[in-house]
């Protein structure tokens, strides 16, 4: 009897291993090939992260915001500098800060093996260069540590089957709020989530949302927790959701936010079906912070 609990036990292990593997490989497929990120899976505790948000001149059209995405990614790329990870056109503020710009044209992430290099690379003559040619920039930089970005996917996985044993009721495909019963802010925000539209000729079926968060107080935080789980419960079913997450490191400036997150949606129609959704309505006034940048970015870096 005990070898057959023991064999039954030692089965369940294998199997639920299989499971992470299983569910760990579909992420990084999706993050590769949907959202074009190319951050290595594992990485050095000394590694170091910065997303740099650029503001191109409106008359330069699409083709500058590429120009300077394609110089960027050269003044990044130099012998001792970082590697671009992820490269964006940015379609729209979901969420504006009150202590940054929100207005930006296109977004940068690079990793970088050190600090002290990213430094280096951040005060080269290159990439200052690069940077002067816009009409304004931002950089900001974070600690990603590697085995919290591992484990992602598994624990979306470890949600979407507690929800499956616990017959929670399925939040996709999501449901079309009436517009008389729609929260006015939400309203609103279904107006300008087609500014998204006018880049499906460029990709639309991918959208990764780029956050820096500062957390409010105790009551907001327990109000954005229930808004985040929720949230999550749809990426676990949906098989999408965050590829990047850290802390965030102030470099420039003297904003203050605590995390950063890069968030993947599979595409600009998920975008409009979500925030038009009954869903959303139900949790949006849940998402309390002190400040947050969140934009909304099409993956370009096979283009440049």
């Amino acid at each position: 009897m005990t070898k057959i609990l023991l064999l039954l036990l030692a089965v369940g292990v294998v199997g639920l291993a299989a499971a992470a593997v299983s569910q760990h490989l579909r992420y990084v497929k999706i993050r590769h090939e949907r959202a074009e990120d190319r951050q290595p899976l594992l990485h050095s505790g000394s590694a170091f992260h910065a997303m740099t948000l650029v503001k191109v001149p409106a008359e330069r059209g699409r083709d500058g915001n590429f120009a300077t995405l394609r110089a960027l990614r050269s003044a990044i790329e130099v012998p001792d500098g970082g590697t671009v990870v992820y490269a964006g056109l940015v379609g729209m503020t979901m969420v504006p800060s009150s202590q940054l710009a929100s207005d930006w044209s296109a977004v940068v992430l690079a990793h970088y093996p050190s600090r002290d290099a990213f430094d280096r690379n951040r005060g080269s003559a290159g990439l200052q260069q690069v940077l002067d040619g816009c009409e304004n920039s931002h950089v900001h930089g974070f600690q990603r540590p590697a085995l919290l970005n591992l484990v992602i996917p598994v624990g979306l996985g470890a949600l979407r089957l507690r929800d499956v044993v616990l017959r929670k009721q399925s939040i996709l495909p999501f449901q079309p709020v009436l517009e008389e019963d729609a929260v006015p802010p939400l309203l609103m925000k279904r107006k300008e989530i087609g500014q998204l539209d006018a880049y499906r000729d460029v990709r639309d079926d991918a959208v990764v949302i780029f956050n820096l968060i500062q957390p409010g107080t105790a009551e907001q935080r327990a109000a954005d927790r229930a808004y985040g789980l929720e949230m999550l419960r749809g990426m676990a079913e949906g098989g999408y959701g965050p590829i990047h997450m850290g802390r965030a490191v102030t470099v420039e400036g003297d904003s203050e936010f605590a995390q950063f997150a890069a968030v993947y949606y599979p595409g600009i129609d998920h975008m409009h079906a979500m925030i038009g959704s009954a869903f959303m309505n139900r949790i949006a006034p849940g998402k309390q912070l002190a400040d947050t940048l969140a934009v909304a970015t099409i993956p370009v870096l096979s283009k440049l």
